[in-house]
């Protein structure tokens, strides 16, 4: 019976070639699109359940600011996990986490520039990363200063092999370089790891880049912290103990409206959290996946819709078999196995089509959000795609099944049974779903392209055009003041150098590039002792006059005034949350004066230094450290400690400026690598997440308008392959081509201005929900939801028309003969 089965469905699908390979087309489509997504959404979904004490780890958090518009930080302050493990008892390992980066190279080699992160020993009791050569927790003892473990790809790019325990790393450390000896040697980490380093250096290396009493500083916020609780532990509880200790042991966190928590996250929900903003550790926004997911289930839907209706569309041809087989004693069950065997079938050959085009995109899906996904077939895979084929056999092929299986014979053979296109009520809701579908995704893609150019079209206050960023490594030293400072005099002596270029318009040193999350974050207490936070950065005097910042009051900085050299320059937003009417007659007052002999030169005009996620914060710039250390209260360091030369080139012709800046650092610092960027894209990648999901949909409104579009085209191929016979009357009686199209059109056109009705609210208000995340947004606009309209109407006349007009051709005397 099966064997049977089998071979009359190969001979209808092969009979109707046409419908078969739209049906193949769009179910391959559809499933190779929607079993990649939902493969990197159980991915995404996947990160750091590798690691065996995943129930216990959690990551620290510290909330600051004003209560009720608190912000929650991934860095956390540096006395944290000692205090952790000295004070509570529910706490089994704590451990630091911080990046920071510097120069690095092996004995005889040119120095490179790497980030790493610095550790304590606890790390690896805490994560499970596999060891390739040497012990699997170097750091477990004291005696750790010059050791290092880096993963098999640094062991690659420095040494050239892999096995390279005892050999030397050289790191600069502070004026001269420092020797450690590689003591472990760690398997690249996992694609689906939140935590992404390649180097780690013992903990005692905080001694030499931020001082002895590191491990005492509660308003120094520096990386991170991740804790291990033991298995009895609540979370709860121990925010609750640690809430308690901060308040009998740091009264001075001041102010009656300020809130200084330490939290804790478990490590499951890290990577999911991209509310959280950190260079930490890698985070996905949750609602991508949910977009995704949503995006692959409608062109998996689109397709199925396909297939049924094409599926009842042929009922009028599928009839008479039908018939006869009933009469001839055939079952209803039978029937049933039978156009469900059609069904299996489809889907099974659409499956393997649809794996091959996965293959084909997966390299498209990784470039586009930046991962490295492989397609395996473990069991979470083969779950995925037998439950997508059961899913698509069940929901395209059942009904098709049962519809044909419950046919009465009578009604058939004596041809009373009407299946004619207009008749039916299904096939017209199915189609009008299906191009709500389609339409939906149109209006999605149109408006987040309109919000895209809105954001790279406005005028964020202040310059990006013909700037390109040198990347200066910093000096490192215990002292920031004196890392900085060093760091900006190695800087300025290559400015001075470059500057007298002719294809070199200006030049300027800063601390942080705008759009690249780089400003750091200090904070102040007010008169009234409530806490102020304010964003900064150091900067070199041409700093202001090279990014074009307008001012509203004052001036910018003057190398010929050498008391700027203790000024500051304030923003219109920082003016505003003090109070202050007349910044140049005024001081910043704070509750201990700290603040107070801080001179204010100038004020710029608001500009967005951060992405247009946010609203401008309070900002100021100054010449040295010294200027806003003291009498900060916090300090949160965001970006790391190398300043920044920023050119600005005279000319278009960017190959001969970067020549010229690369020879110049060459002559000056040959053992450093130069690295450069331009800050137009520095300041457009802030919105890549958004683009990439903007790139995503707009690929799926594609796919889906082509395979609702094949539908239609299948749809009106049956609808008028049923009314030839009215067609040839129609024309023997003097209707012209036009007529007879505009006769199908307006059938259809119902149904697609429907869809259209449908689905340009539901995108009105999906979209407006997405661009509430943007402090600047454009709004959907009326031109949008037109062009959607004039889209859907333009693929229905032309697909309708095309098949009616060829229709309308065809001699009537072949289409009437019969009569």
């Amino acid at each position: 019976m099966l064997k049977n089965y089998i071979k009359i469905a190969f001979r209808n699908l092969m009979k109707y070639k046409l419908y078969t390979g739209i049906n193949l087309v769009g179910l391959s489509v559809g499933l190779g699109i929607s079993t990649l997504i939902f493969i990197f959404v159980q991915h995404e979904n996947s990160f750091d359940d590798f690691h065996e004490n995943k129930d216990h780890i959690t990551r620290g958090l510290w909330e600051s600011g004003e209560v009720g518009n608190a912000s929650i930080s991934a860095s956390t302050p540096l006395a944290l996990p000692d205090v952790l493990k000295e004070e509570f008892d529910e706490v089994k390992y704590a451990t630091h986490y911080i990046n920071t980066g510097g120069l690095i190279k092996a004995e005889g080699q040119q120095s490179i520039e790497e980030s790493y992160f610095i550790i304590s020993g606890d790390f690896f009791e805490i994560f499970s990363f596999e060891t390739l050569y040497g012990s699997s927790n170097p750091f477990g003892n004291n005696e750790t200063n010059s050791k290092v473990v880096i993963t098999e790809t640094m062991a690659q790019k420095f040494f050239g092999k892999s096995d390279v325990v005892g050999e030397t790393l050289l790191f600069q450390l502070g004026a001269s370089y420092e020797p450690f000896k590689v003591a472990s040697v760690l398997k690249d980490l996992p694609n689906n790891s939140s935590l992404n380093f390649q180097i780690l250096l013992p903990e005692q290396v905080l001694k030499t880049i931020a001082g002895d009493d590191y491990n005492t500083r509660w308003f120094n916020t520096f990386g991170g912290s991740f804790v291990q609780l033991k298995p009895e532990a609540s979370i709860n509880n121990l925010e609750a103990g640690i809430a308690q200790y901060i308040d009998k042991t740091l009264p001075e966190r001041s102010a009656d409206d300020a809130v200084f928590n330490i939290l804790l996250q478990p490590i499951e929900q890290m990577h999911l959290d991209s509310e959280i903003h950190t260079d930490l550790v890698s985070s996905t926004n949750p609602k991508l996946l949910w977009i995704l997911s949503g995006v692959s289930m409608l062109i998996l839907l689109i397709a199925c819709i396909n297939f049924t209706t094409l599926s009842i569309g042929r009922s009028a041809t599928r009839a008479k078999e039908v018939g006869v087989r009933k009469t001839m004693g055939a079952l209803h069950k039978q029937l049933f196995g039978q156009f469900m065997m059609e069904s299996v079938i489809i889907t099974v050959v659409s499956a393997l089509i649809g794996l091959v085009i996965a293959n084909l995109l997966q390299p498209v899906l990784n470039d586009l959000f930046g991962k490295s996904l492989q397609i395996s077939f473990g069991p979470e895979q083969i779950l995925i795609i037998v439950g997508l084929l059961f899913v698509i056999t069940f929901i395209a092929g059942a009904y098709p099944a049962l519809f044909l299986s419950q046919l009465k014979p009578i009604a058939i053979l004596k041809n009373n049974l009407n299946v004619n296109f207009g008749k039916q009520g299904l096939r017209k809701f199915l189609l009008g779903f299906q191009l709500f579908l389609s339409l939906f995704l149109i209006a999605c893609t149109l408006i987040m392209y309109k919000q895209m150019q809105t954001i790279k079209n406005y005028d964020l206050g202040f310059t990006t055009d013909q700037i390109l960023l040198v990347n200066v490594p910093a000096i490192p030293d215990q002292d920031f003041t004196k890392i900085i400072s060093n760091s900006f005099e190695k800087a300025e002596k290559y400015r001075r150098t470059i500057a007298q270029e002719a294809s070199i318009e200006k030049t300027a040193i800063g601390n942080a590039t705008n759009g690249a999350n780089t400003w750091w974050q200090g904070g102040i207490v007010g008169k009234d002792g409530s806490m102020r936070y304010f964003e900064f950065s150091f900067v070199g005097v041409n700093y202001a006059d090279l990014l074009d910042l307008d001012f509203v009051a004052g001036r910018n900085f003057s190398a010929d005034i050498p008391s700027d050299s203790n000024a500051i320059i304030i923003n219109q937003a920082f003016a505003d949350m003090m109070n202050m009417e007349n910044p140049l007659e005024q001081r910043i007052e704070t509750k201990g004066d700290e603040y107070a002999d801080k001179r204010i030169i100038g004020v710029m005009k608001d500009f967005h230094h951060a992405a247009l996620y946010s609203e401008i914060k309070p900002v100021i710039i100054a010449l040295k450290p010294a200027t806003l250390f003291e009498g900060l209260f916090s300090l949160n360091i965001n970006g790391g400690t190398n300043p920044t030369v920023f050119v600005k080139a005279s000319s278009n012709n960017f190959t001969q400026v970067i020549d010229k800046l690369k020879s110049s650092w060459n002559n000056l610092y040959p053992e450093e690598p130069f690295t450069f960027s331009f800050l137009d894209e520095v300041v457009q990648q802030q919105y890549e997440a958004d683009q990439q999901l903007g790139k995503m949909v707009g690929m799926a409104a594609l796919v889906a308008i082509i395979i609702a579009s094949m539908g239609l085209f299948a749809l009106a191929s049956l609808a008028i392959s049923g009314r030839l016979k009215e067609i040839g009357i129609r024309k023997v009686m003097g209707a012209s081509a036009f007529n007879i199209s505009v006769l199908f059109n307006k059938e259809f056109l119902k149904i697609t201005v429907i869809g259209v009705v449908a689905a340009l609210p539901v995108s009105y208000w999906l979209m407006n929900e997405w661009l509430k995340q943007f402090e600047v947004k454009t709004a959907p606009g009326l031109g949008v939801f037109v062009l959607t309209v004039l889209l859907g109407v333009f693929f229905t006349i032309l697909i309708v028309s095309v098949q009616t007009i060829n229709a309308s051709l065809t001699n009537p005397i072949k289409t009437l003969k019969d009569e």
